[in-house]
């Protein structure tokens, strides 16, 4: 075989191997891009947030709520809350709303009435064991203002229970009094920052140590935060109070 032949033929192969080295790179390399796109679409998809609007007088609804994807059993509970507001808060507006109408018809004539929910919510710890919410809610159902409050939703993903105060505490003793000690500091504390006295009664009782006062809660991977509505631990023109405990 002629020297040029050999050339022309280890040449030809060179490319051949060099076409197929190309491919299985390209290839695998498009897969793996494939593949980690579905699982970043996967992970944004797992939790989602839902939106209820109405607008229909007298009404001003505006909700947002959580869904995570194949959990039937939380998505289950966040509804029932959602569900329930609407409904309680629907019922005290009409019957508050009947009421001004008969009072007062003229009034009520000129000066049609609106009454308004809103429901968003705190997002805390969300993984594969566990996802902790707390619904922040505000509705005017009538009367002279408002009311904030919270619920909680803290639910063990894999065990499909509600996450109580004492499961995050399992095996502490005299959790309650360690939380309230921390709590009646720092609630103390922000009232006088923010220059505003009470006799220091509302405090003690408010964020005393039962467990029932620390009820509204939002895990995080290194605190939790406790929510005090209004009037739990100061008067009611102060508003509510949060105060964020590390683990």
């Amino acid at each position: 075989m002629k020297k040029s032949q050999i050339l022309a033929l280890t040449f030809a192969g060179i490319i051949i191997i060099s076409v197929f080295v190309y491919f299985i790179f390209f290839k695998n390399n498009q897969n793996n891009t494939i593949e980690n796109n579905q699982i970043i679409q996967t992970q944004t998809k797992t939790f989602e947030d839902k939106k209820i609007e109405e607008k229909e007088i007298p009404f001003n609804i505006n909700i947002t709520y959580p869904e995570i994807t194949n959990q039937e059993n939380f998505n289950k509970l966040a509804k029932e809350i959602i569900d329930s507001e609407i409904l309680e808060f629907k019922k005290n507006s009409i019957g508050n709303d009947n009421i001004i109408r008969e009072v007062d018809p003229e009034n009520y004539a000129q000066y049609p009435r609106e009454y308004e929910l809103i429901i968003s919510y705190d997002k805390g710890q969300i993984d594969e064991n566990i996802a902790s919410v707390v619904f922040e809610i505000y509705k005017f159902e009538g009367g002279a203002h408002g009311a904030s409050y919270q619920i909680p939703l803290n639910y063990n993903l894999k065990e499909n229970k509600k996450i109580l105060l004492a499961d995050v505490f399992l095996g502490q003793e005299n959790y309650a009094q360690k939380i309230s000690d921390f709590c009646i500091q720092e609630l103390t504390k922000q009232i006088t920052e923010s220059q505003q006295s009470t006799d220091g009664t509302w405090i003690k009782d408010g964020a005393g140590p039962i467990a029932e006062n620390f009820g509204t809660f939002l895990i995080n991977e290194k605190n939790i935060t406790f929510y005090f509505p209004q009037y739990q631990v100061a008067p009611g023109a102060f508003g509510g109070f949060k105060v964020v405990m590390p683990k």
